[in-house]
């Protein structure tokens, strides 16, 4: 073409110097940043200033009440030992694994994706419907949320009427099933936003090509699907794991832990460890294996997206 450029790299002489600062694209440190910084980093201060006190008072004999409650202190490793010889401690553990996977990190992921991928079939008055009914549930307060469930779970409630345990209720014959569904319930619709939100982002000729090739719904959503989705899975996952995490009052109002310490999970036994029996230190420090808990997930999450990322640049 008579108004093309071509464009070519010419390499300098031997006898030019080449400047060999710093690169643009090198890491730099600027010292002015730092008073740009110092509000940044007094709010983290205030923010982490409760966990290193509540941090501080698991190694103490603190008690809310009796003499302990005004004369405390240091004990060391006294209530990590207990907390190691308590059982109840093993089982709190496990049930809040269970549960934060259950509803949040799986079910409330599996769920928001399940109806943000059929609301895309669906005609739009009934997409518009089930969309008001998704966001609803997760606007609604947790308490609002514990009492609908135990409404209908408990003893004649109509979910226990219609799988035939009216007389004993399902949130006593299946207690962590109904405490997860609930939380699912009120998780799932947030889920679905991300994933309607990132949907709008799969290339419609690429799936209507596939169609056309004859290729399954299934292959569909794992090869062209589920790749551009993967970014909104991580981050659903992580979020709903969060949000489940610290989930204490659907459980509280609902089963306050019981029946049997079935639904005991960690918020709730460090709960009731420190303001219904007054070992405050022991609750504190039950508080702590949450914090590290939390942390340790946020690290895995943080690592996987840092793989996949760079999985993503060797690709390009």
């Amino acid at each position: 073409m008579a108004n093309s450029v071509e464009l070519r790299l010419v390499a300098p002489p031997d006898d030019v110097e080449v400047d060999k600062g710093d690169r643009l694209d090198r890491i730099r440190f600027n010292w002015l940043s730092v008073p740009l910084l110092l509000p940044t980093a007094i709010l983290l201060a205030a923010f982490l200033a409760p966990i290193g006190y509540s941090a501080y008072i698991g190694f103490t004999n603190l008690s809310l009440l009796g003499p302990n409650s005004v004369n405390w202190h240091f004990t060391g490793m006294h209530n990590v030992q207990a907390m190691w010889q308590d059982d109840l401690f093993g089982k709190s553990v496990y049930l809040t694994i269970i549960f934060v996977i259950l509803s949040g990190s799986v079910g409330s992921t599996a769920m928001g994706l399940l109806i943000a991928m059929l609301m895309q079939r669906a005609a739009p008055s009934l997409r518009s419907l089930i969309g008001t009914i998704a966001v609803l549930a997760t606007t609604l307060p947790p308490t609002t949320v514990a009492v609908i469930w135990w409404t209908v779970t408990s003893n004649g409630g109509i979910f226990s009427d219609i799988v035939g345990m009216g007389n004993t209720g399902m949130l006593y014959s299946v207690p962590m099933l109904v405490v997860s569904c609930a939380n699912c319930w009120s998780l799932c619709g947030l889920a679905m936003l991300l994933f309607s939100a990132a949907l709008k982002n799969v290339p419609a000729d690429i799936v209507e090509a596939a169609k056309l090739e004859g290729a399954s719904s299934v292959r569909i959503f794992r090869m062209v699907i589920f790749p551009v989705l993967r970014p909104t899975v991580l981050t659903s996952a992580l979020l709903m794991t969060l949000l489940s995490f610290g989930n204490f009052t659907i459980i509280y109002i609902m089963t306050g832990g019981g029946p049997q310490n079935a639904t005991n999970i960690l918020p709730v036994y460090s709960y009731l460890e420190g303001f219904t029996y007054h070992r405050l230190a022991y609750g504190a420090m039950l508080g702590n294996v949450i914090v590290l808990m939390t942390a340790a997930i946020g690290i895995v999450f943080g690592t996987i997206s840092y793989l996949e990322s760079r999985s993503e640049r060797r690709a390009i």
